[in-house]
């Protein structure tokens, strides 16, 4: 046998022939079988062979066997090769499908000024602010592919001079759908309700609490929710701790019957809403100066920039710090489901109707400084209770 023959029929048993190829080889194997079996008559070969047995009951020739096992295995071998180009195929639809995906979910979340990505975070960060007494995030996020986009924080309180971590923050956008979000408290006294009392109610009494403050040390500082037995605007709240040794970090705002009431008198304020004495300024609230921008890439930039926000008096500015509020009230509702999510007994529509007719008007505050400075508050006619907070180490700067 010639090695050019030995090459046709190992070509053959791969499926490498061309259909011209197969033929004319399959015709010359033809041959040979007839010729084998005259070789077998013309050399006496009993008729009882088992072969020509075979042949004469109609069964297939040993060389018809191998040739159908030859043809099972290159049929086999096909069907193996189908599927591994349709796996192959549907990876890469899958990759390209992929590459897509995160080109478009950049593309969606940075469009427009300020774009999506800001505005998700800007109306978490406003509905913890104005919700969560003294508690803030400042989100970072992610943004993957199949239009994902995700935020994180820590959840910090300021006590003293230092903001001090309470948990963790994290949610998942879909589109611009918070589909998922979680507070991971590491503080259970973050987490405590009914702080304040509204005013012309009998509240509890305070006298736990005064006496708190009187055993903790000199040097330690305290976080102190302050309620009040009628309601201030914002610049004569705010004028109260002028010249007073702490400051106050958040507001507690009438909003009629938009928040929870209960307890005895329906005197206690389960769920209150106010605002930061730092406002939760927004991305359309401040000026933008000193732009610049740097080629990093084909297709990339990097910029940076300078935003300047509204200057505040530390004890006035009443009328900015209300539109600032007024307007977080109005974002809030525009996105109620992540409002409602967020902060789930409160009606922020009514809230804002109630703000927009009768006015900012504060019952309560959250102050912190030295624990003995705030105890200085207990001979105050018009403080009507108290409830501390968290406490820490001396951390006061004057």
């Amino acid at each position: 046998m010639s090695d050019d023959f030995k090459q046709k029929l190992q070509d053959y048993r791969d499926g490498k022939l061309t259909d011209e190829e197969h033929a004319d080889l399959e015709r010359e194997l033809e041959k040979m079988e007839v010729y084998q079996s005259y070789l077998d008559e013309t050399l006496g070969r009993d008729d009882n062979n088992e072969d020509f047995k075979h042949s004469r009951r109609g069964k297939p020739s040993i060389q018809e066997e191998q040739m159908h096992r030859r043809e099972k295995k290159l049929l086999r071998r096909g069907k193996w090769k189908v599927r591994f180009g349709t796996v192959l195929t549907l990876m890469s639809l899958f990759i390209w499908f992929t590459v897509l995906s995160a080109i478009g979910t950049g593309i969606y979340y940075t469009a427009g000024d300020p774009d999506l990505g800001d505005i998700d975070r800007d109306v978490i960060e406003s509905a913890i602010a104005v919700g969560y007494p003294n508690t803030s995030v400042h989100l970072s996020s992610n943004a993957g592919p199949y239009f994902n986009m995700k935020v994180n924080s820590s959840i910090t309180k300021r006590v003293g001079d230092e903001y001090v971590q309470v948990g963790d923050f994290s949610a998942s956008f879909l589109f611009s759908w918070m589909r998922l979000y979680h507070f991971s408290w590491s503080d259970s006294v973050a987490t405590q309700s009914g702080l304040f009392q509204f005013p012309g109610t009998e509240g509890s009494s305070s006298d736990q609490e005064w006496n708190k403050l009187e055993k903790l040390p000199e040097g330690t500082v305290a976080e102190a929710y302050v309620s009040y037995n009628r309601l201030y605007t914002t610049d004569e709240i705010l004028q109260r701790f002028k010249g007073k040794s702490m400051d106050p970090v958040w507001f507690a705002v009438d909003n009629g019957d938009g928040s929870d009431r209960s307890g005895r008198d329906n005197n206690v304020v389960m769920s209150p809403i106010g605002f930061p004495a730092n406002p939760v300024w927004h991305p359309d609230d401040g000026k933008i100066s000193n732009r610049s921008e740097q080629k990093t890439g084909i297709f990339s930039l990097m910029g940076t920039s300078t935003t300047s926000y509204p200057d505040l008096d530390m004890y006035g500015s009443g009328e900015l710090r209300d539109e600032n509020f007024i307007k977080t009230l109005r974002i809030l509702t525009e996105h109620k489901y992540i409002a409602k999510q967020l902060i789930p007994f409160v009606d922020m529509k009514q809230t804002l109707e109630y703000v927009e007719k009768h006015g900012v008007h504060i019952y309560g505050a959250v102050v912190t400084g030295p624990t003995k400075e705030i105890l200085k508050l207990k001979n105050d006619p018009e403080v009507s209770g108290i409830h501390v907070g968290k406490v820490t180490l001396w951390n006061w700067h004057e």
